[in-house]
């Protein structure tokens, strides 16, 4: 289940909303076996984001936690798709939208649980 985060310096209007929701549906689809039918994501906006002490300019805050891929098989290309929407979306210039990466070795959802376990 990838599940992507979003703080974003300026406010975001329910037609960017709904443009990132679907450009980010298709994106994830760039990380092997990865899909909008389990993506889960998050938005919030006229967050307080300063880059290099400057607050200014409009920038976006992306996490993006997926599981099941050690390797991150994708996530050159994922980047490059989402600072390209953020771009075509929110006016946010590429060098503004940072894209942390968090991988998940375990998650659970209607009481079952999806991971490795490991022997002690």
């Amino acid at each position: 289940m990838p599940f992507i985060t979003t703080k974003i310096s300026g406010s975001l209007t329910e037609e960017q909303e709904i443009r990132l929701v679907s450009g980010l549906g298709k994106a994830i689809e760039c990380v092997p076996g990865k899909t909008q039918e389990s993506l889960m994501l998050s938005f919030e906006d006229n967050c307080h984001l300063y880059l290099r002490g400057d607050g200014s300019q409009p920038m976006a805050y992306v996490t993006v936690a997926v599981f099941g891929n050690p390797f991150h098989w994708g996530y050159e290309q994922l980047s490059l798709t989402i600072a390209q929407l953020f771009q075509e979306t929110m006016s946010i210039d590429q060098t503004r939208v940072y894209i942390k990466y968090e991988d998940i070795p375990s998650w659970s959802v209607g009481g079952w649980t999806f991971g490795r376990v490991e022997a002690t």
